[in-house]
């Protein structure tokens, strides 16, 4: 890295009728033109962007030689235009204009690379699918592909923490954020005036999601067609993530060079990662050096797939970084695989899909996991608990250990396999094949893959939950037959992870896992607070099944085990300098009412040199033990900038309720009102 940067903030940029704001770092040092790379997010470039979290890996590449461009995306920021919806084909279009931009400007070679976590992993790739000349590489980070995944899972459940009660309180209060450096970029005032006058004119986004369900029309021009994309990608999840199916998924769908790097990480920077920080910054700059520079870096000869596998029960810096050559699946034929049905003494191995060759865990040295006889059919009753989850749920932004997931677990249908006397691997995406009866068509079915350590202490190790009506897929709505015995099978979050000697491994299985995820009703909605029965036999049982093996040593060495570095700080610290923020997670439970209570808090400071931006939220939910239709969701979220112009205060509020949503949204001005406007369902 050679070292001077300067900053050009108020750069506009023409994309169709709009102009776009962003801010430009230049790498001064170097001695011609530069390639130059995209960071195109609703995020406003002002203050969050450039001085916030992004601003640590803005300037790492620009030290590296690179243009690096912080665009707000048409309406939003201090870009001009209106979002009516979401994850519409546009925010591909748009990027893809601004990376031809970028390549005609006397300061760049006329290569572009594209990157950004989460909204901006989605410009990235719709970018990407856009197929603009001047792209040569994007990277990803934390990203789904699907517009309908940024509001409900792959089961059909809407996703009310992460973005009901988070994210689209962000969302709400950023649409009537006035920019934080008017003076700056007098443009941006004029925008942000104008999309003021026009947030009447629109149904809020909660409405939209709610209204539209997981398989609405309203979705289907919002799923980026991935496998357009032809240039190389470097695709970053994490097991802590709610999105690291979706990069599977749409990695799997390209038909490039493509990178896979999966870590412990919650939805954060992998070079500010809680259990496994390494030197993420220097991995991307080393890809486009790559393919936009055209430099052996090497980044090609790491294997496809680099994952940590967790060791000590998970949630913690005990771990491998290992290479494989392909994500493992149930459908990979003649690969290891872990089988186990459920009984009445608990899981008991099941070797009847295993194939020839593959490790059944077979006890034939006397494993205790196998002691277990299986001889008649049995019945288990899971009765509805809404509650459960408070005790698994780990919100990604809090930076906490994994909870212990004992009390949810007392709560479900659990069956343990007894102390192993080897080490067990899930390496893999798995799944839970169960035979249920529901008296109700659409019944909602949450699994969770539990990590029991010796002292008893669970931990979630990987997680999943279906509509009944979506048991084969969101674009297959089919009610569950009432009273009869059906064939529903859960999908778990790819993860890797060992079970170590003397742990239990546990399957939870209950029907809540609140607050991540919830059952609103509707006329279209699924079916509240009845029991399931779930049916195991012999000859057909129910079972839960991962890509797996037993090790044969109690601490196993990994043959695929790579060097992965820590965080390279040398020069520029993986921490924004003029940021400051924590994230608070607290629950309780009311033993009287056996109610429940899941509070997360945020703050957020940036001291900025043309003033200060500030933000604080609240989400908290509640539910009584007794009534799935109590959910209750209430959220607020105050932006405090201060410019030239004096102190602004943004207000979001919101309400989740089967009963009633409510959306709030104030501006003021040195204590005058600016704008006011009220929605509710």
């Amino acid at each position: 890295m050679t070292g001077r940067l300067a900053r050009h903030e108020g750069l506009r940029i023409p994309v169709g009728d709009e102009t776009v704001a962003a801010t430009r770092y230049e790498p001064v040092d170097e001695p011609g033109p530069s390639p130059a790379l995209l960071n195109y997010v609703p995020y406003p470039q002002q203050d969050s962007i450039t001085y916030g979290g992004y601003d640590p890996l803005n300037r790492y590449l620009a030290a590296r030689g690179y243009e690096v461009v912080a665009a707000d995306m048409v309406g939003t920021g201090g870009s001009t235009g209106f979002i009516d919806e979401p994850f519409t084909r546009r925010e591909g279009e748009e990027p893809a204009a601004i990376v031809d931009w970028l390549a005609d400007r006397p300061w760049t070679t006329g290569k572009v690379g594209m990157f950004g976590k989460s909204y901006g992993g989605i410009t990235a790739l719709d970018a990407a699918a856009q197929r603009p000349d001047a792209l040569e590489a994007i990277v990803p980070i934390h990203t789904p592909f699907e517009g309908v995944r940024n509001a409900y899972t792959y089961g059909g459940l809407f996703e009310l923490l992460t973005i009901g009660m988070d994210w689209l309180t962000l969302m709400q209060a950023l649409d009537a954020k006035p920019p934080s450096d008017p003076s700056g970029d007098p443009a941006s005032l004029d925008a942000w005036l104008e999309r003021l006058g026009q947030l009447d004119d629109r149904d809020p986004w909660l409405f939209q999601f709610l209204d539209a369900g997981p398989d609405g029309e309203y979705w289907a021009d919002k799923a980026i067609p991935v496998e357009r994309i032809d240039v190389p990608v470097l695709a970053v999840d994490g097991w802590r993530d709610p999105y690291t199916e979706d990069t599977l998924r749409y990695v799997d769908r390209i038909d490039a060079p493509t990178r896979v790097l999966l870590g412990p990480w919650r939805h954060r920077m992998p070079h500010r990662g809680r259990e496994s920080a390494i030197d993420f910054r220097r991995q991307v700059a080393d890809w486009f050096d790559r393919f936009l520079r055209d430099e052996d870096t090497g980044v090609l000869d790491h294997p496809p797939y680099r994952v940590w596998t967790e060791r000590e029960g998970g949630g913690t810096r005990a771990g491998v970084w290992r290479g494989l050559d392909a994500w493992p699946t149930l459908g990979d034929g003649g690969a290891d695989r872990m089988a186990f049905a459920l009984t009445p003494d608990g899981l008991a191995v099941d070797g009847a899909d295993v194939p020839d060759g593959a490790d059944v865990l077979d006890g034939d040295d006397g494993s205790t996991a196998t002691a277990r006889e299986f001889s008649e059919a049995a019945a288990f009753a899971c009765e509805p608990d809404p509650t459960v989850g408070l005790a698994s749920v780990d919100p990604y932004g809090a930076a906490t250990a994994p909870p212990l997931t004992n009390d949810d677990d007392a709560r479900t249908l659990a069956f343990d396999t007894d102390p192993l006397d080897r080490p067990v691997e899930l390496t893999g995406t798995g799944e839970v094949e169960l035979r249920i009866e529901s008296p109700v068509p659409d019944p909602t079915v949450v699994v969770r893959l539990v990590d029991v350590d010796p002292a008893g202490r669970g931990r979630t190790v990987a997680h999943g939950a279906v509509r009944g009506a979506f048991r084969d897929g969101l674009d297959s709505r089919d009610p569950l037959p009432t009273d009869e015995e059906t064939d529903l099978a859960v999908a778990l979050e790819p993860t890797s992870h060992l079970f170590e000697a003397g742990h239990r491994i546990r399957l939870a299985v209950g029907t809540a896992l609140f607050p991540e995820v919830a059952a609103i009703p509707g006329p279209d909605g699924p079916s509240l607070g009845e029991p399931i029965t779930v049916r195991s036999s012999p000859a057909a049982p129910s079972r839960l099944r991962f890509p797996g093996r037993r090790h044969a040593a109690a601490d196993p060495a990994f043959a695929d085990a790579i060097r992965m570095a820590g965080p390279d700080e040398e020069r520029i610290s993986a921490r924004a300098e003029r940021a400051t923020g924590s994230t608070e997670w607290e629950t309780s439970r009311t033993h009287v009412s056996d109610g429940v209570r899941a509070v997360k808090s945020s703050e957020q400071r940036v001291d900025l040199p043309h003033g200060a931006f500030a933000a604080e939220s609240t989400h908290e939910a509640t539910v009584d033990g007794g009534d799935p239709a109590s959910i209750d969701a209430r959220n607020a979220h105050r932006m405090t900038v201060e410019n030239d112009l004096g102190t602004f205060l943004v207000d979001a509020t919101s309400r989740i309720s089967p009963s009633e949503c409510r959306v709030r949204t104030t501006v003021a001005h040195e204590g005058t009102t600016l704008y006011e406007g009220e929605w509710t369902r």
